[in-house]
């Protein structure tokens, strides 16, 4: 970590601020932290100085040092009050959210006596181009922060994109412990045939050879994107919006008085068996009766085998890296609206989706796992190698509907329709 050794740490204090190192000395009204001779709010400030130190080479923060380099120390009734706003501010005013490293350290003033100061230590980004919270790019230059020139900044997101895909990126502020290695488990012996420990190699490799975890030189394992989604039995917790929400209504708007509401969490393969049961085994689904001979008969109104393919769309192609937005599957007397957060990947197009063409899958890895998972009532698997399950899905549901399913790409999101059968189908 920058500057452990507090000598060396006191020779930097004393040669000044730069672009590895700033001071911030800190004062409080009540339980309200100010800085000296620093305007505006103290959180947009020290926002401001993570996100640029994490978008050059990361950095060190000391608070209780004052600009001219002395030691001023910070009060130690109020140790508990600066730790929750440097927390605070690097998870609620920078994006995305800035995993700082805090330790208090005892350091000489002028005078020899020793004071409480704080080192936050922020990384340099490795995946991302961090903004504030109200939308501004920064950059260190020297021991100012200045904002990052557009060209410069089209260039930053596109390298760090590409450096490594979202599925494939540690999860902020996971350990290893988040996925349950009893699911691993079963999933590694039924994949492969056999146990974890015939393999002759430790859990951390295995989960990291499927690309489940990460190892990162100054950090210890931690889960991946794509392993929170697959394993972890929350994985909201870490990754906002990673859910399903079903709301079922008695008339043709969704105005918020609804007859059900569900939500349906856990890992991807749950939360698809999840709302399938729920589309299967509720009353309040839609059926469509005919009578005969043998009397009147409620028969589906819905193919089983399109909703498969509509939910595992949803939940495989979505957009995780939108937090906070969940898919959301809404019941209406004649159709089923199924919306999931994130438009079209690519240079997709309804009508490419509509004329057969190959999918451009924004979740590669997710998808491929998929492969290994299938509905048990059905015997499909969730996912198939073809690309045509599209094509299937609007065959199916227009011959039992008399109506083509409608796909709406938003830019922010896609909402699929599929409407109930006929009465005569």
């Amino acid at each position: 970590m920058l500057y452990d050794d507090k000598d060396e740490l006191l020779g930097e204090i004393t040669a000044g601020e730069d672009t590895l190192l700033e001071f911030k000395e800190v004062i409080f009204k009540g339980d309200q932290v100010r800085f000296a001779s620093e305007e505006g709010r103290a959180s947009k400030v020290i926002a401001e100085v993570f996100v640029s130190m994490a978008n050059t080479e990361g950095g060190l923060v000391v608070f209780g040092v004052n600009k001219l380099g002395d030691v001023v120390g910070i009060d130690p009734a109020k140790r508990d009050k600066l730790e929750q706003f440097v927390v605070q501010c690097a998870l609620d005013h920078c994006v995305p959210q800035i995993e700082p490293a805090l330790d208090w350290v005892q350091l000489p003033g002028s005078d020899g006596a020793r004071r409480l100061c704080l080192k936050v230590y922020i990384p340099r980004a490795r995946y991302y181009v961090h903004q504030t919270s109200d939308g501004r790019f920064l950059k260190r230059v020297s021991s100012h922060r200045k904002p990052i020139p557009p060209e410069q900044l089209g260039r930053m997101l596109a390298s760090r994109q590409l450096l490594l895909p979202f599925e494939e990126r540690p999860v902020f502020g996971a350990e290893l412990e988040v996925l349950s290695r009893s699911r691993f488990e079963r999933y590694h012996r039924e994949r492969f045939d056999r146990s974890l420990s015939e393999t002759g190699l430790p859990y951390e490799r295995l989960l990291a050879n499927l690309k489940l975890a990460v190892h990162e030189e100054d950090r210890p394992w931690r889960p991946s994107n794509v392993g929170l989604l697959l394993f972890a039995d929350q994985p909201e917790t870490h990754l906002p919006g990673a859910y399903v929400d079903v709301a079922v209504y008695d008339h043709d708007v969704a105005d918020g008085n609804t007859l059900d509401t569900k939500r349906i969490t856990g890992p991807i393969p749950d939360q698809i068996e999840g709302v399938l049961t729920y589309l299967r085994t509720s009353p309040l689904v839609a059926v469509r009766s005919q009578k005969d001979g043998l009397g009147r008969r409620d028969r589906p109104a819905y193919s089983e085998h399109a909703l498969q393919e509509a939910i595992v769309n949803a939940l495989a192609h979505r957009d995780y890296e939108i937090t906070g937005a969940q898919v959301i599957v809404t019941l209406f007397p004649d159709r089923i609206e199924i919306r999931n957060p994130g438009g079209l990947h690519n240079t997709l197009t309804e009508e490419n989706l509509y004329a057969g063409c190959q999918p451009v899958r924004r979740n590669q890895i997710l998808a491929g796992f998929l492969r290994d998972y299938g509905n048990l009532t059905t015997g499909r698997r969730y996912m198939e190698t073809r690309g045509e399950g599209f094509l299937t899905l609007v065959r199916i549901s227009t011959e039992l509907s008399g109506r083509r399913p409608d796909l709406e790409n938003t830019g922010g999101a896609v909402k699929l329709t599929l409407y109930a059968a006929r009465l005569d189908a």
